[in-house]
């Protein structure tokens, strides 16, 4: 009887004593724990097995607390498995470590409040793993109190609290290293998801501040020692994005990041996803050679580095549905992607591209490559701005797209990895890109045209509807977007107007200040400029006051000097203020270049 194939399984202890299907990743454990670096961070997209890569991780380093250094256990579960035949690795790192593992994913809340509960069943969950220390003979009353604290969700829920949640890690780390005298191993999975929703529902700097102290003791120098060596012996991160190292990994030396653009470290390529031999050899087992040219169309394409990679979840969904049938006609592929591949900001980035995007994407359903600058440094925060690179490594990162070649530092050819992602491509992305864009577009020639004529009620009716739409995601009710939100919404909405405005600038020295917003239009006595001062407003009653104040920063600062040198004959001056998803117009009289300001 053949094993069975469990699809999302991300138990690597499970699979192996219910003897599952296991493709055998083991030997990539010493390419993480002997990569050189301090900090390894593996980015992958959603569904390649990230999460049962870390579960195998924990399970192979973990030290049993009931018999310190006992290997019974670990040598059961990995016996006949590629990594037990290294023996002496296996002697040095085999059930050897005191291990923290949490998975930060589900962390998330419509507010930082509600987030930062969810974060803290994350720290009371592994802090009850770890009670066994409260017998501890070398841990002081403080510490056992300390841990006490840690174990209890009344106490951590609460976000008075929040100064413990941040001192856990270090806490917790140096209990784990005075009980076993040896260094830890720290695993994060999926560590952006805090972030990624807090960039969608607008509470992105708390959840970075948080992140940022909790990691704190990732950093060698700044902790305690045990054994004349730090505590902490190695941190291993994974998530679909690579966060820049400034937001929450700062201070941070030794680090290295591993994403599906790395080719100079080929170590760790096939330890997430398929290989084609892996493919083979489990297609053959379950006497499915046959439809291997079919499985290949579908779930192939994927390049990690220069590894050709399968997609796992597809393929494990398809064989376990196609093994169960004789029938070749029944062993047909499926979609498997689209019901696991929401992603939010994607949505919200599909109403603010061009028609050069447009043309992209239709290229790429088409078959063929389209060359982009990819931005790996990118940020949550950074995905208000809607810039289009950035929008094409989102792509990139969770899966839609993959690399075809890489032309220099920054520089790629993209192309759909396969069948299967090229119709969630035309469902997903491309149908509703291509209604989102229409509708965006006409909303930005009106805005256009309402400016050019001083009409603030037009600008105002044009934006409201919008703001309902895409702030939404955001929630306004309880954590407005910050300022550059609406500064690039506002920025992308005009450059959908193409050709009406000319000239366009952002954040442009003028006068005494840098204005938000400029542009132009027209030619001669006709030239036309508009500036726009962009506020948010902490409170709706606040709205007319802080408008006032931008209609009086621009006189002040006396920006419309600019338009004298883009020869402009005449210029309009607005003020706009957002509050959530409300926004106030103001200004819009028509000033003659040359005249009294």
């Amino acid at each position: 009887m053949k094993k069975t194939l469990v699809v999302g399984n991300s138990s690597f202890v499970t699979l192996i004593e219910d003897e599952n299907y296991y493709v055998d990743k083991t030997a990539f454990i010493k390419a993480v724990m002997e990569s050189g670096h301090f900090v390894d961070l593996i980015t992958r997209p959603r569904r390649f097995g990230k999460t049962l890569f870390m579960d195998t991780l924990n399970a192979f380093l973990t030290m049993n607390p009931e018999t310190s250094g006992g290997k019974t256990r670990q040598q059961a579960w990995f016996k006949g498995l590629k990594i037990a035949e290294d023996k002496p690795f296996c002697e040095k790192f085999l059930g050897q470590f005191p291990v923290i593992f949490l998975s930060l994913k589900g962390v998330e809340g419509q507010n930082f409040q509600w987030a930062y509960r969810s974060f803290s069943r994350k720290l009371v969950t592994e802090a009850k793993r770890h009670e066994y220390l409260l017998e501890s003979p070398r841990l002081s009353d403080e510490e056992k109190t300390m841990l006490r604290n840690y174990s209890s969700q009344m106490f951590m829920r609460e976000l008075s609290n929040l100064d413990l949640a941040e001192s856990f890690l270090g806490d917790m780390i140096a209990m784990l290293a005075k009980h076993y005298e040896k260094q830890v191993v720290l695993l994060v999975d999926e560590y952006d998801v805090p972030l990624a929703r807090a960039a969608e529902r607008g509470y992105f700097s708390e959840m970075c501040d948080l992140l940022k102290a909790f990691l704190d003791p990732v950093k060698p120098e700044t902790g305690p020692i045990v054994n004349g060596r730090p505590v902490l012996k190695k941190a291993v991160f994974t998530g679909c994005l690579r966060v820049s190292k400034e937001s929450i990994f700062t201070g941070v030396n030794n680090f290295t990041a591993n994403t599906v653009c790395t080719e100079n470290d080929p170590a760790l390529a096939a330890a997430m996803g398929f290989t084609p031999d892996e493919v083979n050899e489990m297609l053959r087992y379950y006497d499915l050679g046959s439809v291997s040219d079919v499985v290949k169309h579908w779930y192939d394409g994927y390049r990690f580095g220069r590894q050709e990679i399968y997609s796992p979840w597809d393929l494990i969904s398809f064989c376990s549905k196609a093994a169960k049938t004789s029938d070749p006609a029944a062993r047909v592929p499926e979609n498997y992607w689209t019901a696991t591949s929401g992603n939010i900001v994607i949505d919200e980035f599909l109403g603010f591209l061009s028609d050069a995007d447009a043309d992209r994407m239709q290229m790429l359903v088409d078959g063929g490559v389209i060359e982009v600058e990819i931005n790996e440094q990118l940020t949550y925060a950074d995905m208000a701005f809607h810039k289009s690179e950035d929008f094409w490594t989102l792509l990139l990162f969770t899966g839609y797209l993959t690399v075809a070649e890489r032309l220099g530092p920054k520089r790629f050819l993209l192309r759909i990895p396969n069948e299967e992602i090229r119709q969630t491509f035309k469902e997903r992305v491309l149908a509703r890109y291509s209604a989102e864009n229409r509708s965006f577009a006409r909303h930005g020639s009106r805005l256009v045209q309402s400016a050019f004529s001083g009409d603030v009620d037009g600008m105002a009716s044009v934006l409201a509807p919008l703001l309902r739409t895409y702030v939404s995601v955001r929630d306004a009710q309880s954590r407005a977007p910050a300022e550059n939100y609406y500064h690039g919404f506002l920025s992308a909405l005009l450059a959908s107007a193409g050709d009406q405005i000319q000239n366009f600038k952002s954040n442009i020295e003028a006068g005494d200040g840098y204005a938000d917003i400029v542009f132009d239009s027209g030619a001669g006595s006709e030239k036309t400029g508009v500036v726009l001062e962009i506020k948010r407003a902490g409170r709706d009653e606040n709205m007319t006051s802080v408008l006032n104040s931008a209609l009086a920063q621009i006189e002040e600062k006396r920006y419309g000097e600019i338009f004298d040198h883009m020869g402009c004959a005449k210029y309009y001056a607005y003020g706009l203020v957002f509050r959530g998803k409300n926004c106030l117009v103001g200004g819009g009289t028509l000033r003659m270049i040359g005249s009294s300001r």
